[in-house]
């Protein structure tokens, strides 16, 4: 029979005693059921970022606010309460002090950034590239990683806006254009003269045949990159959602001082989905109106920095190829020289460049960095002037980025801000990858390898609606 139809108790049944009520009578027994008690005022649990609300009979007074577990598999060390260990891996997110000011050098030497020693991490390499659907390797079809399995590509590009995206050009009102002047002047230090200069370009382009199909010849250095971006990928798409990141409403908030050539002069061109998106190799040959060396842009050249790629530093001079090409301080002194642009005769001849977009990126300064707080976005004009912006998601900072490609070799070399100090260097074909290696110059006595890796274009959201 149901419940409801079952007789009366017996007198002197256990439900019937006096001082006992009935269960779902309105007052329940002395007793508390296991996992049914809770708390008269639940501790409230902050916002996750997703709507989480408190979740119902689910209450941890262990930890500190009431906060919700860890999801599966993934470790947050810097959550309080945590005690769980570090899953293989995962690391520990750096500290300010640990990764240090990106535009400073109060960081201490590590042993692989000694002068003489530039290692790329622990370990050396041999980590296998998976395969992942339409994934071409470097040097395959034309050089590029083309992605013609994904449906609505530009021409000559591999991220498509996704449907639904905002497709209205960004209005970020009145900006300090121009007042930059300080990242178009060579510092002192970088006092290297055109001679050795030509001198370096003549050696390097010498040795650009036998770094030809690099990624072809030496897979597991692949590998290794790839690896390392993956930590940072598997990482980074479990907690962030890119904010609105480089979106109408958050350049509204962080306006920076731009120096003479800046992309934002492009912005009422095109959508602001555009700048994430990024060209395939012959796209960017086909880009540049300039006369080059045909020997050096036939073939993608893959930069590769560390002991065993093939940018070496050894006794205080740079080898490319297993040649010398310059010392330390030459070489330091000439992507400088290379990365100081001056700005453009007016703001008329600023506004008529044309921009190519090279994606957004996050900057991994070791393997063990899978939560970076610096993202990086780049396009390059006509003529080779790289520009862009860099993002510090810690501080909220925006700064300028300029810099240039070099005709003769297919070095880039760029600068952050107002830095008298720092400079990055890469390849273009480098920057047209899943994840770039970069060296990192502080001053001429410093070289550290990072890595830049790619960002997905991210979805509609409420950032994506254009400023009023």
């Amino acid at each position: 029979m149901k419940p409801s139809t079952r007789p009366a108790p017996r007198p002197g049944s256990p439900s019937t005693l006096p001082g006992v009520n009935r269960p779902g009578a309105g007052n329940r027994p002395d007793f508390n059921r296991p996992n049914v008690n809770r708390p008269t005022t639940r501790p409230s649990v902050p916002n996750l970022g997703g709507g989480v609300a408190n979740r119902p009979g689910i209450d941890r007074p262990d930890r500190p606010g009431g906060q919700l577990p860890n999801r599966p598999g993934v470790d947050r060390p810097n959550r309080p309460g945590n005690t769980r260990p570090n899953l293989p891996g995962a690391g520990n997110r750096p500290s300010p002090g640990d990764v240090g000011d990106f535009l400073g050098m109060d960081r201490p030497l590590r042993p692989e950034t000694l002068p003489g020693v530039v290692r790329p991490g622990a370990g050396g390499g041999g980590i296998a590239r998976p395969d992942r659907p339409g994934f071409n390797r470097p040097g395959a079809g034309g050089g590029g990683i083309a992605r013609p399995d994904r449906p609505g590509n530009r021409p000559g590009f591999d991220r498509p806006m996704q449907p639904g995206q905002n497709d209205r050009p960004i209005n970020i009102g009145n900006v300090n254009i121009g007042n930059n002047v300080a990242i178009s002047n060579r510092p002192s230090w970088a006092n290297i003269d055109r001679n050795q200069i030509n001198a370096i370009g003549n050696r390097w382009q010498n040795q650009i045949g036998g770094i030809r199909n690099w990624g072809g010849r030496y897979p597991n250095r692949l590998g290794y990159w790839s690896g390392w971006g993956n930590g940072v990928r598997n990482r980074w798409g479990y907690w962030h959602n890119h904010a609105g990141w480089f979106g109408p409403n958050w350049w509204n908030g962080h306006h920076h001082h731009w120096c003479g050539w800046h992309y934002g002069y492009g912005f009422n061109r095109y959508p602001w989905s555009y700048w994430w998106t990024y060209p395939a190799y012959g796209a960017v040959t086909n880009w540049f109106t300039w006369s080059a060396p045909s020997n050096v842009w036939s073939e993608p050249v893959y930069y590769d920095y560390g002991q065993d790629g093939n940018v070496t530093y050894q006794d205080n001079s740079v080898y490319i190829g297993g040649e010398q090409v310059a010392t330390s301080e030459e070489f330091a002194q000439s992507a400088m020289d290379l990365a100081t642009v001056q700005p453009p005769a007016d703001e008329t001849a600023a506004e008529a460049a044309e921009w190519l977009p090279l994606g957004t990126f996050a900057i991994s300064t070791s393997d063990k960095d899978v939560d970076p707080t610096r993202v990086i976005q780049l396009a390059v004009d006509k003529q080779g002037v790289i520009s862009g912006t860099l993002f510090n998601t810690q501080t909220d900072d925006a700064q300028s980025v300029q810099g240039q490609v070099d005709k003769n070799t297919q070095r880039v070399a760029f600068r952050i801000g107002e830095s008298q100090d720092v400079v990055v260097e890469t390849g273009i074909y480098n920057l047209t990858q899943e994840e770039a290696p970069v060296l990192v110059h502080f001053g001429q006595d410093r070289v550290e390898n990072w890595l830049l890796v790619r960002m997905d274009n991210p979805a509609a959201d409420d950032e994506a609606t254009p400023a009023k």
